[in-house]
C-alpha cells in the first residue's frame, strides 16, 4: 500500500491498543484501514453532555475560523461539507457570509437545518454547486480515499478552502499512544463510531497534501480542542466513562493543555488554503 500524501512504499507497522496503525517511513502520515462501518452516532451520544463539551468548543472554535477566513479575503457564498449541528455556519452568516452545509448524519442534518436553513443530508458530489468558501472540519480524517475527495474539493471551491482536523502533533495523541493507552488511543480514533478516523496529518503532511493538490496554506492555527471546562461532559459521552472518574482525569488535562500553550500545538490543527491559480484567487 503506498502513502497517500508521499506515494511512499516506506511504512512502519504497529498494533496499538488493539488498533493496525500504519506510519509512513518517509512523511509519517498515519493512517489505518476500517473495515467496520457500524458504531455510534449522535443518535446514542447524550445530547446534554455533547452541548456542554464538545458543542461549547465547536461554537468557540467556529468564531476564530470565521475571523481568520473574513481576514483572508474571504467572502460570498459559504458551503460546510460535513456541518455537524452547525455551529459554523450559523457564525458565518452572522459575518455577512451566504451559507449552506450537507451532512451525512440525519440528526445533525435536521438540527443544521433548523439552526441556519439551507442544508441537505449527503454528501459532496459532482452535482454539488461550487462555492466561494468550502469548508471541511473534522472531515478529511474520516474518509476513505482523501485524494478523490481533495480534487473534487479543487472542482468546486472558487477562493478558500478551510480545513480542520485532529493533529498528531498534539500531546494527547502523542501520550496516548506512546503509553499504548488503550482507551485514548480508540477515542482519539472514534474506532467505535459510525465514522472513525482513518488518517491522521500533523503539519508536515498536510501542507504537502494540500500542495500536492495545487492550493497553497495561507493560515495555520493550532486551536484549543480540550478546554478544561468541558473534560468532565466530554469523557462522560455516551455514557463511557462514569462522571467521578471523568473528575480524575481533570488534572491532567489542565497539565497538558499548560504545556500546549507552551509549545503552540494543540490536537485541532486549523489550514486555510487558496488555489494557487490566480484566476480562481481571493
Amino acid at each position: 500500500m503506498t502513502c497517500p500524501v508521499c506515494a511512499s512504499r516506506e511504512r512502519e507497522s504497529k498494533r496499538i491498543a488493539g488498533l493496525a496503525i500504519d506510519r509512513c517511513g518517509a512523511c509519517g502520515l498515519r493512517t489505518r484501514f476500517v473495515s467496520q462501518r457500524k458504531g455510534t452516532s449522535y443518535a446514542d451520544v447524550e445530547r446534554v453532555a455533547y452541548q456542554q463539551s464538545i458543542g461549547v468548543v465547536r461554537r468557540a472554535q467556529a468564531e476564530t475560523i470565521v475571523a481568520h477566513v473574513r481576514a483572508h479575503g474571504g467572502e460570498g457564498e459559504w458551503l460546510d461539507v460535513g456541518c455537524g449541528f452547525g455551529y459554523v455556519l450559523d457564525a458565518a452568516r452572522q459575518a455577512g457570509f451566504r451559507v449552506r452545509g450537507i451532512e451525512p448524519d440525519a440528526i445533525a442534518a435536521r438540527a443544521a437545518r433548523e439552526r441556519v436553513g439551507n442544508v441537505e443530508q449527503g454528501f459532496l458530489d459532482e452535482t454539488t454547486p461550487a462555492a466561494d468558501v468550502l469548508a471541511t472540519l473534522d472531515v478529511l480524517e474520516h474518509l476513505d480515499d482523501i485524494n478523490a475527495f481533495a480534487r473534487l474539493v479543487r472542482e468546486k471551491v472558487r477562493s478558500l478552502w478551510v480545513i480542520k482536523v485532529p493533529s498528531a502533533d498534539g500531546l494527547f495523541f502523542r501520550i496516548a499512544h506512546a503509553f499504548r493507552i488503550r482507551a485514548a488511543v480508540e477515542r482519539l480514533w472514534q474506532s467505535s463510531y459510525e465514522y472513525p478516523h482513518t488518517v491522521y496529518f500533523d503539519e508536515a503532511t498536510l501542507r504537502r497534501f494540500l500542495d500536492n493538490h495545487g492550493f497553497e496554506a495561507v493560515v495555520v492555527r493550532y486551536l484549543d480542542e480540550v478546554p478544561i471546562g468541558t473534560v468532565v461532559d466530554r469523557l462522560t459521552l455516551a455514557a463511557r466513562v462514569p462522571r467521578w472518574m471523568a473528575r480524575l482525569a481533570v488534572p491532567l488535562f489542565l497539565a497538558i493543555n499548560l504545556i500546549e500553550r507552551f509549545r503552540s500545538k494543540s490536537d485541532a490543527l486549523l489550514v486555510i488554503a487558496r488555489p494557487r491559480d490566480a484566476e480562481r484567487g481571493v
